[in-house]
Parts: C-alpha cells; sequence; structure tokens
C-alpha cells in the first residue's frame, strides 16, 4: 500500500559514519581507559594509622591454666601501612586486626609479648607496627568478697547539736579481683569521705571503693568489681540531738486507753538523734495490744535499738512500760462453739472445722460484765499475719472478737480456727 511507510532498518554503517555518534563514544571510551590507567598507574603512598590491640586468651595453654593480662587495658600500636594512594583515605584503624600473641604466654610473671598485626584484605599491605611487644604483668585470676569500710577524711562534720545515724551502704559487700600474688597483699576494701563541717541535713555519698593493704596502700593490678550501671552509694543521716518523752500506742481496743488506764514508763525522758525534719513530739516505743491487758498491773519491754529512726544517745538499751488496769474492772469467761461462728465471704463458703478454745476471756467494767454474754459478741474471721485475704488455700484464719456493749471492754488472748474454704457455686 502506497499509504503505508516501509519501517526503517537499523543500520551499522550508517552509524559508523555519523560524526555525533562518533564523538561520543570516542568520550566515553576515553575516560575508561584514562580510570583504568590512573589506578594501574596510581602512585604508592604510606600512612600511619594507631590501632587498639586485642587480649584474647581464647583456646590458650593460658586460658586452661586460668592465666589473664594485668597491665594496661588501653593497649595501641602504630601501624605503617602501604597503598595506592587514590585508596588511602578509606583506611582506618577497623582494616587493621592487632593483637596480642597469647599463645606465647605459658607461665605468669612479667612478660613481653609479641604484637600480630594483619590487614583484614589485600588492598594495602603492613610495611611495619610499633611497638612490636607490649610488657605486662600475666597471672592466675582471683576474687574474694569483703566489706566496704568507710575512711572519714574528718569526723567532726556534724553541726553542733547533731549528731551522725547509722551510715547506710547500698552494697555493704564488694567482689575483689585481680592476680593470685597481688591478692594476698589484699587486707580491706575502704572509700574515702570528705565532707564540710558544720551539716545539719542528711548526705547522700557516691563511693570510690579501693582495695588495701594492711598500711592502708592500694594494691597493684587489684580492682573492685562495679556492675555495669550500678555504683556504691552511702547514705549519712546528720540528726538533731532531742529529748523526749517515751510513748505507746494502744490497738485492739476501746480508743480512749488513756482515760482508764494507769500507764508508767522506768524513764522520764531520753536523748535521741532523730531527723529535724520528722518534727518529733514524742518517741513512740510501738504498741500494745488490749489482747494483752489483764486486770491489774501488765509489764511490757521495749528495746530502744528496734526503734527506728532514732539513734539513742543516752545509753538506754530498754524501757519497761507498765500498764495497770483499775480495780473496777473485772474478767469474765464466756463459752463459745463452732456453730456460733457464720462467716460471710462474698465468693466463698466456709466450713469451719475447728477452733483454738471454747471459752473466751472479757475484760468489762464491774457495772456492765454482767450484763455481757455470749450475744453481744461479734465473731468474724480475719486472714493471718502475713495473709493478704481469705482464699481457697487458707486452712488457718483468726477469729475475730469484739464486744458489743456500751462501755470499756476487750477479749484478753488471741483465737484462731481451722476452715474448709470452697469457691461458691456462680
Amino acid at each position: 500500500m502506497d499509504n503505508v511507510k516501509k519501517k526503517r532498518k537499523f543500520s551499522f554503517r550508517k552509524l559508523v559514519y555519523n560524526d555525533r555518534y562518533l564523538i561520543v563514544c570516542s568520550i566515553i571510551a576515553a575516560i575508561i581507559i584514562w580510570v583504568v590507567t590512573s589506578m594501574n598507574l596510581s602512585p604508592e603512598t604510606t600512612k600511619k594509622i594507631t590501632v587498639p590491640v586485642s587480649v584474647d586468651f581464647s583456646d590458650t595453654l593460658a586460658e586452661q591454666l586460668g592465666i589473664d593480662y594485668y597491665g594496661n587495658k588501653d593497649l595501641t600500636v602504630e601501624v605503617t601501612i602501604s597503598c595506592k594512594k587514590y585508596l588511602a583515605k578509606d583506611i582506618d584503624e577497623t582494616k587493621i586486626n592487632a593483637s596480642l600473641q597469647t599463645s606465647n604466654v605459658t607461665s605468669t610473671g612479667y612478660l613481653s609479648v609479641p604484637i600480630e598485626v594483619s590487614p583484614v584484605d589485600d588492598t594495602f599491605k603492613i610495611v611495619s607496627h610499633f611497638p612490636t611487644t607490649a610488657q605486662g604483668y600475666y597471672d592466675v585470676a582471683q576474687q574474694q568478697t569483703l566489706p566496704l569500710e568507710l575512711n572519714y577524711t574528718n569526723e567532726s562534720f556534724a553541726a553542733d547539736g547533731y549528731v551522725v545515724g547509722d551510715v547506710a551502704i547500698n552494697q555493704s559487700m564488694v567482689i575483689v579481683k585481680g592476680p593470685r600474688t597481688y591478692m594476698s597483699n589484699v587486707k580491706r576494701v575502704v572509700a574515702d569521705i570528705a565532707l564540710e563541717n558544720g551539716l545539719t541535713e542528711s548526705q547522700r555519698i557516691d563511693l570510690q571503693p579501693r582495695a588495701v593493704d594492711e598500711n592502708g596502700n592500694a594494691v597493684n593490678y587489684v580492682s573492685v568489681d562495679i556492675p555495669e550501671g550500678e555504683n556504691f552509694v552511702a547514705t549519712i543521716p546528720i540528726l538533731k540531738v532531742q529529748n523526749l518523752k517515751p510513748s505507746v500506742s494502744f490497738v485492739s481496743g476501746p480508743e480512749n486507753a488513756l482515760s482508764f488506764l494507769d500507764v508508767e514508763y522506768s524513764v522520764n525522758s531520753i536523748q535521741v538523734g532523730a531527723l529535724e525534719s520528722s518534727d518529733l513530739k514524742v518517741l513512740n516505743l510501738g504498741n500494745i495490744s488490749f489482747a494483752e491487758l489483764n486486770v491489774g498491773e501488765n509489764k511490757f519491754e521495749f528495746e530502744t535499738n528496734k526503734i527506728s529512726g532514732i539513734k539513742v544517745l543516752d545509753g538506754t538499751d530498754k524501757i519497761v512500760v507498765t500498764v495497770t488496769v483499775p480495780d473496777e474492772y473485772a474478767t469474765k469467761d464466756i463459752s463459745i462453739y463452732r456453730r456460733d461462728i457464720k462467716p460471710e465471704l462474698k465468693n466463698y463458703n466456709v466450713d469451719v472445722t475447728g477452733i483454738s478454745s471454747n471459752t473466751v476471756r472479757i475484760v468489762a467494767n464491774e457495772n456492765v460484765i454482767d450484763t455481757i454474754d455470749k450475744s453481744s459478741l461479734v465473731l468474724a474471721l480475719a486472714p493471718m499475719d502475713g495473709e493478704d485475704a481469705i482464699t481457697e488455700k487458707t486452712t488457718v484464719c483468726k477469729l475475730s472478737i469484739s464486744v458489743n456493749t456500751q462501755g470499756n471492754s476487750w477479749v484478753i488472748g488471741t483465737y484462731t480456727v481451722n476452715v474448709n474454704v470452697t469457691p461458691k457455686e456462680k
């Protein structure tokens, strides 16, 4: 058909005789030839690189003998390399391996061990390195655990009217590591503390423990092991000197205890050191339960070293508290049985299988005691000390007993019950 154009065929002959195509091809070929020639004929150059030296005892006799290296852990070697000039800028310490030839270590003591240097690829050559050897101390590794002691550079840093409380260290024992020969010289681990004088507030100090010999000198090659991310901290309480009257709290009974009980203390006051911020008015010795109060005189001893937050300064080691229940109070025994205990728990059925005592002793004023009988008692179950709640695993509960009557009254003694606890059907 005349109106259909014929497709043009590719002609290599026409392309060869086309000046524009020839110019482009010539330029590309020239560039390729220039690059290849430059790479092959590029001048050689040298470069010095500082490389860290690794110490690895894996698969060596030293590892089997338990020998380790003690000395400068930041060993470096200056390596001179030879390479094509255009490659020099890309070669750094990551392209070179440098390590101690630990396979040469077969005994303990001060040794000079060769340093081995090699390239990671063949794009350059190692010309030389310095030093060629490294001296260090080699010995069998040992460790031991010692208490951390504090060494105060000035003892009288508390202001007048203040004293230093019991210092708390977050880690009182430390692990010391080092070569066997030198570890025998370690006698103590100490941390120096330097504080300003005239302190009235507690201090928190970061500690730098160090192993010392019997003369207090640091022991070479021995270090204190401090796990990564942890540190040693001492909290030094600065306590204000105060004279406080002793006091006790009464629990599990009438709230107005001091209105009808006679309470006497073996000392009128006690000198203590306490944090100024605590703003103490009296020294609370602890609790006295009405369950331990019978008619007449009752004595209780409190050891002062068990009172938290204070430091006793006058040598008082215990305080005797005498609590007298007046003569107008009397006791009465009331019989109870398992069937009298009707526990109500939301999610459990409770079957009482035993009771520690079938007699409950109460104390009450003589004016009302004759009106108190079993119907006056409120019986309930409570978890044993140290338990959060009554569950299927509970086998023993406390029996909580209160007296529902006018006037002051309470129950003497502690009572428990054996139970069988099962889930309620939904």
